[in-house]
């Protein structure tokens, strides 16, 4: 079939015993976000727009667009070390949003996922369909600077960054529980008492001495048993007969007041429980899931190698988006990042 003259973009022929892929308008500016920032083939690229992946090839070739650059140490796509970062979009630089695109911004800011704030957005919109549509609305230039300008303000209203919050997960992931509470063993009470018969401490043995009083029975019918000088924290005695070495357990509190910054963010709290004060933790898997979350150690399909920015349930454009925020980061931030996600790709 002749296509009109003018046209940059021909419908694509179906492939033997298929079909034609629809034609429609095409999102260009998202096209060329995966393109320039993911390791998808221009196959994938073209099939989740509608378009052949010879359309993709010629129209990046006829606006200059280029792959990410693979680093040569892991063959991994990552981003041109002497390239300088492309300036974030502003409010300013671009179009107003439309009510719609509005109202999606609004939602997205509540937890940053693209597909539940389009749901929220547009009621009546399947799952499936929100999760195309919104990546296709983070793709435009308009609401990626809207989503931005939105954060820099929460964030100067908070005072409050990324790199606190990712601090404060790594203070959790990386504390040690026992500075919280310890379980230590000591000897039983028949470790060191006589004949390896129960001991007591001297105020043990001077209280059943009165209770055998008040019963009035004779003073020298007493039995001291192991006698006094038990002593908790004294090692197990290897030969006891009643412990057989093992010795007793029990649990112990720290002191709140001299507790490591590690120990102060892992610490939730303490309360009077049934059987004493309990204390209350954050959980260290939750924080170490965060931070595997935020360097990109979790991927789609298990492909960490080839894209070691992407997040686990992102779409490829939403991904981008996130990616395009890493890079317009301040220049510690991004080399901290790229050198914890270098070490953990390394292990």
């Amino acid at each position: 079939m002749a296509t009109p003259s003018g046209s940059t973009d021909k419908q694509p022929t179906a492939p033997q015993g298929g079909t034609a892929m629809p034609r429609g308008e095409t999102d260009w500016e998202a096209v060329e976000i995966a393109y320039c920032t993911t390791s998808e083939s221009t196959r994938d690229i073209g099939q989740r727009y509608g378009i052949s992946h010879t359309a993709v090839a010629k129209h990046a070739k006829n606006k200059g667009w280029k792959r990410p650059e693979k680093d040569r140490a892991t063959g991994n796509p990552g981003i041109p070390p002497a390239a300088a970062p492309t300036p974030a979009p502003t409010a300013s630089s671009t179009k107003a949003l439309e009510p719609r695109q509005q109202r999606f911004v609004d939602e997205y800011l509540v937890d940053l996922n693209g597909t539940q704030a389009y749901m929220r957005a547009e009621p009546g919109t399947t799952e499936k369909s929100a999760r195309t549509l919104a990546s296709r609305m983070l793709a435009k230039v308009n609401v990626q600077a809207a989503i931005a300008q939105a954060q820099q303000m929460q964030q100067n209203r908070l005072q409050v960054d990324a790199d606190r919050v990712v601090q404060e997960a790594w203070l959790i992931a990386t504390a040690d529980p026992r500075e919280l509470v310890e379980v230590k063993t000591g000897c039983c009470r028949h470790c060191y008492g006589e004949g390896h018969k129960l001991q007591r401490t001297v105020g043990e043995m001077n209280a059943a001495r009165e209770q055998w009083s008040v019963k009035q029975k004779p003073p020298e019918e007493f039995d001291e048993e192991g006698g006094i000088g038990f002593n908790p924290l004294l090692d197990p005695h290897p030969e006891c007969p009643d412990c057989c070495g093992d010795g007793m357990a029990r649990p112990v509190i720290k002191d709140t007041r001299y507790l490591s910054p590690q120990a102060r963010a892992l610490f939730a709290g303490a309360k009077m429980g049934k059987h004493g004060i309990e204390i209350q933790m954050h959980s260290k898997l939750d924080a170490i899931e965060k931070l595997a979350k935020h360097l990109g150690l979790y991927a789609k399909d298990n492909h960490q190698r080839s894209d070691p920015l992407a997040l686990r349930e992102l779409g490829d454009v939403e991904r981008s988006v996130r990616m395009a925020r890493l890079v317009n980061s301040s220049p510690e931030t991004m080399a901290a990042l790229m050198g914890l996600m270098a070490g953990k790709g390394a292990a």
